[in-house]
């Protein structure tokens, strides 16, 4: 019946609306190129693309600086020949940076929609400093810098600007060979020091960029398929320290692991994995949450990355691949065939050990499936499955997005939960889920109405990301982004969000409205405030009767009125020296809480930064917290160095000092990383963690839970 509603609702829909768009550039054939920065005499005569737009911050104005790009192939790879002239060559700005960081620099992009469907592909992003950095776009305009791929790079700097060369291997694309329609192409520039972003083929900011507006790549032929196999092995060293206690050692055959990607055709690629390494000792940061709620980590795992973007189209996280914690082995397949796209992965995972070092094997496994209606209309369908010993979880979920025009949007979601375990102990009510959202462009505004729906008991965080169930919400958007040529500012922006809550049996209601502005200078500084009104529940997990569910534990509510106003103010960016401030004040448990978070940014040298921010909180009057005034503080330091491409060093540092009932708290977190790209793809990490340090006093300084950890890992490619 769904399904049925969504065929006659994408029938009675406006025609897909089709660019016809002038910015087509022939792709000609070389017999290969040194890949050295400098636009030598193979890249003569090669079809030219320039006129870059303005997007930011003079739309529709031509760029300030003339840019051209070339685009040779031969039977492996795509090449790609930018020419960035530049009237003050020396204002040129390269930040040397660990890979994946392209602030603070002059820098170019390509999108590339290789299936030419307009709704995913590939970026790549080089910097002046030579910093390499490259990702996946998704339902139309959605980014995601999660995919890492090997590819070759270089740099020129020149007497009339900068030059650049990029060499994609055709084998780290999914692609559909030489189309006849071509494939999708854009071309992108930042200038720094102007904070000038132009594009090719022109994107209106107010609109943002969409991949189906992408410009045409043709000429493309007798090109090398996907087909190759890749080779991750793995070796990881780990030695703890738990407080006051000597070092162990953590070293196992658990310890070693391998993933391999098999690609038979572009459009198909299947994932294996044996013990893999999740530790994810290379990607995330020292970590303090200031509130009961997980943080949302973001995925870099290999096993994880390749069409981990099809889980991101949906309304709600139903798989969040973080929950896969452990695993002895794991399959992947991915698939990409005309309008259709599939994920379905499964594997053994263990589950976080007892304090007797016991865990539970677990089956687990997850799906997606989309079908492209027509460019810009999509319908999908995703499943999860969670199974151990005496207890298994199950979810299904069945949605759609329809757009028309430029920024119309629909979208609808229906979800549902099975969750059981032996004893009978779990009988969820009502496990279901549904959510209907209009995005219309009204202009000058944008307006957008949603109502959503969560049954009592739905939790899908046995395998995703959600919060809480038991309500139905109504929601009402208003807002836009205003872009000017002239005058003080750059852009002015507002929303306002009005949401109503209740439990579904009507009881309890809450909801608040709330205004927010945002705004940027025309020198790049920004500053924004706003203002929240409600009515609001807090959790009380010390109550013994009217338990509640949040998908994070039971509480009993205890609703209340309250207020929140903010503001915010931030130098340029990407000047050498930026600094800036938070501030809020708001009620908090029947008293009230001020906040301050001033933070500053310190780049002394091209390939070293140093970051400062405080935080400070004070509460009083509150309840559960009595007649006290409660202090928390809060210093982060974190730097970066970077002496070579491959080679880079990081630190972060937070000292915490906590007033809590007349008496102190003073703890230090450490975090510590070297990471070196010894070849294209290997790497080797060294990473020391220090969880918690008492400080108090600081004679008596005694250490904490102490981890260091060491990861080899070593890529190659079979054709």
């Amino acid at each position: 019946m769904f399904v049925a509603v969504l065929i006659l609702l994408f029938a009675c829909l406006a025609p897909l609306f089709a660019q016809d768009s002038d910015y087509t550039l022939e792709a000609r054939p070389t017999s290969g190129i040194r890949i050295d920065g400098r636009l030598d005499s193979e890249w003569n005569g090669a079809d030219v693309a320039k006129n870059f737009v303005q997007r930011e911050p003079g739309y529709p104005a031509p760029s300030t600086q003339p840019s051209e790009v070339r685009v040779l192939f031969d039977n492996d790879a795509l090449y790609v020949g930018y020419m960035l002239y530049d009237s003050a060559p020396d204002s040129v700005k390269g930040q040397i940076q660990r890979r994946d960081n392209d602030g603070s620099s002059d820098f170019v992009d390509l999108y590339l929609d290789t299936f030419h469907d307009g709704r995913n592909g590939y970026w790549f992003t080089l910097t002046a400093a030579g910093v390499q950095a490259e990702g996946n776009f998704f339902n139309e305009q959605e980014l995601s810098a999660s995919w890492d791929a090997v590819w070759q790079s270089a740099v020129a700097i020149t007497d009339s600007g900068w030059s650049c060369e990029l060499r994609i291997p055709f084998h780290i694309l999914r692609h559909a060979g030489a189309r006849d329609d071509g494939w999708g192409i854009a071309f992108a520039r930042k200038i720094l020091r102007k904070n000038e972003a132009g594009f090719w083929p022109p994107v209106n900011p107010e609109i943002g960029w969409k991949a189906s507006n992408l410009g045409t790549l043709v000429g493309l032929k007798d090109i090398a398929s996907s087909s190759h196999v890749e080779i991750l092995p793995h070796a990881v060293g780990r030695w703890d320290a738990p407080s006051e206690e000597v070092w162990a050692s953590k070293n196992e055959w658990e310890n070693l692991g391998v993933s391999v990607k098999l690609v038979p055709t572009a459009d198909l690629t299947v994932d294996l994995a044996y013990q893999p390494d999740f530790a994810q000792v290379d990607v995330d940061d020292e970590v303090i949450n200031l509130n009961d709620y997980p943080v949302y980590l973001e995925e870099k795992r290999p096993f994880f990355l390749e069409s981990n973007e099809l889980f991101a189209e949906t309304a709600y996280r139903m798989f969040y691949s973080r929950r896969v914690t452990d695993p002895d082995y794991g399959g992947r397949l991915n698939f990409q065939k005309g309008k259709v796209r599939a994920t379905l992965l499964a594997g053994k995972n263990r589950s976080q050990e007892d304090e007797e070092g016991n865990y539970d094997l677990q089956n687990v496994s997850a799906g997606r499936v989309t079908y492209n209606l027509g460019g810009r209309h999509r319908i999908g369908t995703t499943y999860t499955y969670l199974g151990q010993d005496g207890y298994h979880a199950a979810t299904g979920a069945i949605d759609a997005r329809l757009r028309w025009r430029e920024r119309d949007r629909l979208q609808l979601w229906l979800a549902a939960v099975d969750r059981k375990d032996d004893a009978g102990a779990i009988e969820d009510e009502q496990p279901v889920e549904a959510k209907v959202g209009y995005l219309r462009d009204y202009w000058p505004v944008r307006a957008e109405v949603a109502v959503l729906y969560r049954g009592t008991d739905y939790n899908v965080n046995d395998m995703g990301f959600g919060d809480f169930s038991n309500v139905l919400r109504k929601a009402v958007w208003i807002g836009n982004n205003y872009y000017h040529q002239s005058g003080l500012f750059r852009n002015n922006g507002f929303d306002i969000n009005a949401i109503h809550t209740t439990h579904t049996d009507g009881t309890h209601a809450d909801g608040y409205v709330s205004f927010n502005s945002f705004n940027t200078f025309r020198n790049s500084w920004e500053v924004g405030a706003g203002s929240e009104f409600g009515d609001n529940w807090r959790r009380n997990y010390w109550a013994d009767s009217t338990w509640d569910r949040d998908n994070f534990g039971s509480f009993a509510p205890e609703y209340y009125k309250y207020f929140y106003h903010w503001f915010w103010a931030y130098t340029d960016f990407n000047r050498p020296i930026r600094g800036g401030f938070e501030t809020n004040y708001r009620s908090f448990r029947d008293g009230k809480t001020f906040g301050l978070d001033p933070t500053t940014t310190w780049r002394p040298r091209s390939n070293a930064e140093i970051g400062l921010k405080f935080t400070w909180r004070q509460i009083w009057d509150a309840a559960d917290y009595g007649d006290s005034t409660v202090n928390i503080r809060y210093w982060t330091l974190k730097a970066t160095w970077t002496p070579h491409l491959n080679l880079s060093f990081r630190g972060t540092f937070i000292y915490a000092d906590q007033e809590w009932f007349q008496q102190d708290e003073q703890k230090l977190y450490a975090n510590l990383l070297l990471s070196y790209n010894w070849q294209p793809g290997s790497w080797f990490y060294l990473v020391y963690d220090e969880a918690y340090r008492d400080t108090d006093p600081l004679a008596e300084s005694r250490p904490g839970d102490r981890t260091l950890r060491a990861k080899l890992t070593y890529f190659f490619v079979a054709p």
